[in-house]
């Protein structure tokens, strides 16, 4: 009987490989097919002499680009008239694509085209803006064109040597500032009561739910780093568009007095009083502009070739290629907000984080580390997690170089400050040391409809739960748990850049400073962009040659194929539910600024996030 049953058992287990077999092979077949569908129709790229380099972006450009989610396509497919518009440039790809177009002898000129371009960091124009004018300097030539230019695509075509306005459009640029929602009214009408803990002056995540108003000390600080961000951007522009005689400070931010005289002046067209007053340089719809490009080629005697930024972009060797030297140094991008656990590519994970230092840690052919950081901060102790992996590599002789984003404050900062040295730019956001906890209870709103919490437990700390009111003495207790963070948040930025816990207390109290400022204060070292810190990496380790290695979480293949099967299909799902326009940005300001508070998950619930360093516009 064992025998038989042994027999069958080993027939039912042939049979089973055999049918994972062909479903495997006809996976990979079917998956084969659809990659040929797609590609059946695609012409070779061809770049031919005098070919122009078109950058047509229609979405964001950002540090990383998130890893494919099946889930959230869906969601932003339904929701959105543009599917374009989420998509995602990585930044370092872009400088890397005009650097080989300013050595490739057929690439003569770049087309920047900038309709659909979204949002972008300013120390990512800043970036492109170097890249631009090291074209330019070769005698090659950059052109900008637009239907309407707002503040970022503008920013960015103030590079070009040419700037074309659509006859009917504008330039729209309303400069930087930090508006938010305050909801103590509507808590008090709910009967929902906030308890706030916090130390910091400045530390002002928490004001929403305790005022109607920003506070003094908050507009003070938000003005000083809004105001230098809003004279760098004006500078950038006058000193980029100077053979235009016409541009002035006025030009970019005039008062509504000037700007309803000038708008006089032009007989309320916009796009008129954007050429008077040099923000532009022709006035011409995109047709007539392309036309325009095609007879300047002719005259060349070429044919007007515009070579798209994803085609040339798939010629390219990657941005850093392994070439097999001795010595290593990683790159680990932080991006994000700051939260304990494993987290997704679009957060930094106290243990998802760690775990990717660590792989720095155990290769001996990695000298140095470079964390790129890109966050408003989060948990505490997710922060400290990562502060401690840092100081493993110290420890393990391996040099750690901080390149500080468009923002590394409060967590941010936290775990930066035990790098062997910092670089930020100078309009990286950073500082905002200080921390907070906050807890509502909801007590008097359930006795309003007649509900009562009540019962009996083994200690105090067991009525400890929402639906009851807080006790004041637990309330104290809390505080000196925050005082106690504040206090370690001294010590860790004391202890990494080398001051007294004074000093860095007279600087901190959550105050926001850019990167000129910081380096003022002495909370960075350096000004400068991510290729400085590598080459600063290679310099403090010793190295005269080697590799730079992204060290970053790997989808298996399996999940990469049928992420890519499945966004396959959401690309042919009807779009958008046309959400009126005002009702949908009415919820999604509120939901941004209120959804934070279900990620956090500090699990002592003390918190160093900057608010104000994500909303800046």
């Amino acid at each position: 009987m064992k025998l038989i049953y042994s027999f069958f058992k080993s027939i039912a287990k042939t049979i089973n490989i055999m049918r994972l077999f062909i479903i495997n092979v006809l996976f990979f077949a079917i998956l084969a097919a659809i990659i040929f569908v797609v590609n059946l129709d695609r012409p070779p790229l061809l770049v031919t002499n005098n070919s122009t380099l078109h950058l047509n972006f229609t979405g964001n450009i950002v540090e990383q680009t998130i890893q494919t989610d099946f889930a959230g396509e869906i969601s932003k497919k339904m929701l959105s008239t543009n599917e374009n518009k989420n998509n995602e440039y990585q930044i370092d790809q872009i400088l890397n694509t005009i650097n080989h177009a300013q050595q490739d002898p057929k690439i003569s000129a770049i087309l920047l085209d900038l309709d659909g371009l979204g949002g972008a960091a300013i120390n990512h124009i800043a970036d492109i803006g170097k890249a631009l004018n090291d074209f330019k300097s070769t005698g090659k030539s950059v052109t900008a064109v637009a239907d309407n230019y707002y503040q970022t695509q503008y920013l960015l075509a103030s590079y070009a040597d040419k700037v074309y306005l659509n006859p009917q459009g504008m330039v729209l640029l309303p400069g930087y500032s930090v508006y938010r929602l305050y909801f103590k009214e509507a808590l008090d009408k709910l009967l929902i009561t906030p308890h706030i803990f916090k130390v910091g002056t400045y530390k002002s995540f928490v004001e929403p739910f305790t005022k109607n108003k920003m506070s003094e000390a908050s507009k003070l600080a938000n003005k000083n780093w809004l105001d230098q961000l809003w004279k760098n951007y004006i500078d950038t522009v006058i000193s980029q568009r100077k053979d235009n005689s016409q541009i002035s400070v006025q030009s970019i931010s005039p008062s509504l007095e000037q700007l309803k005289s000038s708008l006089i002046k032009a007989s309320g067209n916009t796009a008129l009083y954007a050429l008077q007053v040099g923000l532009v340089d022709y006035l011409k719809n995109r047709n007539d502009v392309f036309s325009e490009l095609e007879s300047q080629a002719q005259i060349s005697g070429h044919k007007l070739n515009l070579v798209s930024y994803a085609d040339y972009l798939s010629t390219l060797p990657k941005v850093y290629e392994i070439t097999g030297a001795k010595n290593q140094i990683a790159v680990v991008h932080a991006s994000g907000e700051i939260l304990a656990g494993t987290q997704p590519s679009n957060a930094i994970g106290g243990d998802s984080f760690s775990q990717l230092l660590e792989t720095a840690l155990n290769d001996d052919k990695i000298k140095a580390v470079v964390i790129r950081i890109d966050s408003p901060g989060g948990s505490a102790f997710a922060s400290e997690k990562i502060r401690q992996h840092i100081l493993a590599l110290k420890k393990a002789g391996k040099k750690v170089v901080v390149s500080m984003a468009s923002v590394a404050a409060s967590g941010g900062y936290w775990i930066a400050s035990a790098a062997d040295y910092i670089i930020a730019t100078p309009t990286t956001l950073t500082g905002s040391i200080g921390i907070f906890g906050m807890y509502a209870s909801a007590d008097k709103a359930l006795n309003n409809f007649g509900i009562f919490n009540d019962g009996i437990g083994t200690t105090e700390l067991s009525s400890f739960n929402p639906t009851r009111a807080l006790n004041p003495e637990l309330a104290e207790i809390i505080q000196l748990g925050i005082e106690s963070g504040y206090q370690q948040f001294l010590k860790v930025v004391a202890q990494g850049r080398s001051m007294t816990v004074a000093e860095v207390d007279k600087v901190a109290q959550g105050r926001v400073w850019t990167g000129t400022d910081a380096k003022s204060l002495g909370l960075i070292d350096e000004l400068g962009n991510l290729q400085d810190a590598i080459n600063t990496a290679g310099s403090l380790a010793g190295l005269q040659d080697f590799d730079v290695k992204i060290i970053q979480p790997v989808l298996s293949t399996k999940q990469h194929l049928i992420n890519e099967l499945l966004l396959g299909a959401v690309k042919i799902m009807p779009e958008g539910l046309h959400i009126n326009a005002l009702l949908y940005q009415s919820l999604n300001a509120i939901q941004s600024q209120t959804a934070i508070l279900a990620r956090f998950n500090d699990p002592q619930g003390r918190y160093a996030y900057c608010p104000m360093c994500i909303s800046a516009d």
